[in-house]
């Protein structure tokens, strides 16, 4: 996974070097997370927000990258109680868009990211719990978790978008180290974004439409 992330680094700074459009994005919507526990544990889905920001990088007229930075409500809900837990969320997406700059486009991506829990809560009971995070035995769930991302979105000419996603994580969150047992995350969103200036802002540059 290090050596993806390595390899979408290079793409982004080889692309950077070569005056590509580029353009930041800021973005805020809904959090859909959850936590599937083995070998028992029956959880549901807890909403939240998402905040953060995309950077733009067009690679092609229909192929960019996209790296970004979020805070999310992660956790999930469980009977009697929930999981309350504070993220940041580093995703490094390829998208591909539709159509043309300038005008209305469809577009769809994936790529992985790096989830990093910097605290939460365990509540139940009508009582409040802090949540132990780190890599001890004696903790409740580790800090860094890695997966995979996949959205779909359009966007409008007016530089205004709208994404769905989806993400699951690879890494087994729980700390014991115990035999079968694991902590793993998954979660759904929405968000709507807007384009912030910048070369790529979804319209054609003025040599581009005299040609």
């Amino acid at each position: 996974m290090k050596k993806i992330f390595l390899s979408l680094l290079t793409v982004a700074i080889a692309a950077t070097e070569a005056n590509a459009q580029i353009a930041i994005a800021p973005e805020l919507g809904l959090n859909m997370a959850n936590l599937a526990f083995k070998p028992s544990g029956s959880t549901s889905m807890k909403a939240g927000a998402a905040l953060g920001a995309i950077v733009d990088i067009g690679l092609t007229d229909n192929l960019f990258l996209q790296p970004g930075l979020f805070y999310e409500m992660t956790g999930c809900n469980f009977s009697g109680g929930s999981f309350n837990i504070n993220t940041i969320t580093v995703p490094v997406d390829v998208e591909y868009k539709l159509g043309e700059a300038g005008s209305g486009r469809f577009f769809f991506g994936a790529g992985p990211y790096l989830g990093y829990n910097i605290s939460g809560t365990a509540k139940g009971s009508g009582s409040s719990t802090s949540l132990k995070i780190g890599s001890d035995k004696t903790d409740n769930i580790k800090a860094m978790d890695v997966g995979l991302g996949v959205n779909l979105g359009y966007m409008l000419a007016s530089n205004l978008y709208f994404r769905g996603h989806y993400q699951f994580g690879f890494s087994n969150l729980d700390p014991s180290g115990a035999s079968g047992v694991s902590t793993k995350t998954s979660a759904i969103g929405v968000t709507i974004g807007y384009y912030l200036g910048g070369k790529k802002s979804g319209k054609k540059s003025k040599g581009a439409a005299k040609k």
